[in-house]
């Protein structure tokens, strides 16, 4: 019989009916163990059509099985720092969903917890395990844009839009459970896939978060956000988005001394109609293209410009992978680290580092300047009291 880890859910909300129970289900090696919500009814209809061992509206009393291998962490963002701590101290490795935490101090304890039980920890920016972004990135690795000096990345959606609007909770919209509004929900996607892409530490960040139009009944947090930032190697990048758009955009832009390169994921429009296309100035001949770019390629005078001249012509070249669920992906991979003990694609670091870039924008705001970082104290959003300890 084939190994198979055991996995929990913490939290039993709309990411996890969408995302991360599914996913379990259809990864061989995977097994959901147990689950957990503090709503009981919730908790046992979720049981019951995910056919799992045991359910629990206690995350504690369900730490305690010795069947369970590693937690997804599901929950409203102020739970997240207690209960990783929780599963460090039970030795479980950890899965926790972004944003990491509501405050950089509490993103860095988890880290450091984590290490020291010597669990192995991921933070849920699946927007990683995109294929075109996969592909995006190892093109840029193969140096296909020279050195990538200006980054761009949106996310823009309507409070209305999200299945959590018609679902039983709705923590985005309430301050002591999100601990901020867009800036967390949707700056957390993008700085992080944004610092992955550029390749080099953020050094200093100026932005702005406020609540602009949301309806007073929905929420007091901040609706759009944007943020400036310096990385150590010279490069800029700007991250923005919103929650009152009437239709969900997704975009990264990556220029570089040699090639230009536009993604998006989950959604499209017509002006970025490809989930990945890129440019590149480099002179290359037809048999030394990255493979995936002659895939793509249709060479429209196929003999006088692709072989017989050389170098090959210049064109944009748009790429269509299969659309392979990110989260199904991003749960295998956790899988394969703990079979094989390797360090997780999207280690707690860089969940920490993206929580001192996002809450730099809380500090950028009352100084009314550049921040820089790594920071040096605890920023605590303006709407949200930390949670120390406690069920």
């Amino acid at each position: 019989m084939e190994k198979k880890v055991g996995i929990g859910v913490i939290g039993c909300g709309s990411v996890a009916e969408i995302a991360h129970f599914p996913s379990i289900r259809d990864i061989t090696e995977a097994e959901l163990i147990a689950i957990c919500d503090t709503n009981e009814e919730r908790a046992r209809k979720a049981g019951e059509k995910w056919k799992v061992k045991a359910w629990y509206t206690d995350y504690r009393k369900m730490l305690e099985r010795k069947d369970l291998d590693a937690v997804i962490v599901a929950t409203p963002n102020s739970f997240h720092h207690e209960q990783v701590l929780a599963a460090a101290e039970a030795k479980v490795n950890v899965i926790v969903e972004k944003p990491m935490a509501c405050t950089n101090k509490e993103a860095w304890e988890m880290v450091d917890a984590c290490k020291k039980a010597k669990v192995k920890l991921m933070v849920g920016c699946n927007y990683r395990f995109w294929l075109q972004h996969e592909i995006g990135k190892e093109l840029i690795e193969q140096g296909l844009l020279g050195k990538i000096m200006l980054g761009e990345a949106c996310l823009h959606e309507g409070w209305n839009l999200y299945p959590e609007t018609v679902a039983a909770t709705k923590f985005r919209s309430t301050p002591e459970e999100a601990g901020a509004g867009a800036l967390f929900d949707l700056g957390s996607h993008k700085v992080d896939l944004l610092r992955w892409f550029m390749g080099s530490e953020v050094k200093r960040v100026v932005g702005i978060a406020k609540r602009s139009v949301t309806p007073e009944d929905y929420t007091t947090l901040d609706d759009v956000f944007c943020i400036l930032l310096e990385f150590e190697n010279g490069a800029c990048g700007r991250v923005s988005g919103d929650r009152y758009s009437s239709v969900v955009t997704h975009r990264t832009e990556l220029f570089g001394t040699e090639g230009t390169m536009y993604l998006t994921s989950e959604c499209s429009n017509p002006f970025q109609s490809a989930p990945l296309a890129i440019y590149t100035d480099k002179d290359y001949n037809w048999d030394d293209l990255p493979g995936v770019i002659r895939d793509y390629r249709y060479p429209i005078f196929f003999w006088a410009e692709d072989v017989i001249k050389k170098p090959v012509y210049k064109r944009w070249v748009s790429i269509y992978p299969p659309r392979k669920w990110s989260y199904t992906r991003m749960i295998n991979h956790f899988i394969q680290c703990i079979f094989e003990d390797k360090e997780p694609l999207i280690k707690g670091e860089d969940g920490a580092k993206a929580m001192d870039i996002l809450c730099a924008v809380f500090k950028s705001m009352k100084t009314g300047g550049w921040v820089d970082l790594p920071l040096k104290e605890e920023v605590i959003p303006p709407h949200y009291q930390p949670r120390r300890g406690g069920g």
